[in-house]
């Protein structure tokens, strides 16, 4: 019985490697071939990229007792807090943008 079960995951982590990898691969192939086309989403991923980077360097090493009893080192606290201040970012211009949406259409 055991046999079969791991006969299961197998197929299981190899299908899901082609799903990955298709997921991953297509639309890059996509892009490539018409650049013109893509152009937004390309800015729009290196902008998140952009965000990522300034929001972990702006981010504190802090550890206190509650890091060191979790076991969570100095750069992994920088990671936590850069994906924090990262998500506080998109989410404010998400509400400035739902409120500029509102305003700008209340006036036309």
């Amino acid at each position: 019985m055991d046999t079969l079960i791991n006969i299961g995951f197998v197929i299981l982590y190899i299908l899901l490697i082609a799903a990955i990898l298709g997921a991953i691969i297509f639309p890059i192939i996509q892009m490539a071939g018409n650049l013109k086309a893509a152009k937004g989403t390309l800015l729009a991923v290196l902008g998140l990229i952009g965000l990522l980077v300034i929001a972990y360097a702006v981010s504190p090493a802090e550890t206190g007792a509650f890091y060191q009893r979790m076991g969570i080192s100095p750069n992994l606290s920088k990671a936590i807090g850069g994906g924090l201040i990262a998500t506080y970012i998109i989410f404010a211009g998400v509400i400035v943008g739902i409120v500029y949406s509102s305003i700008s259409n209340w006036l036309k």
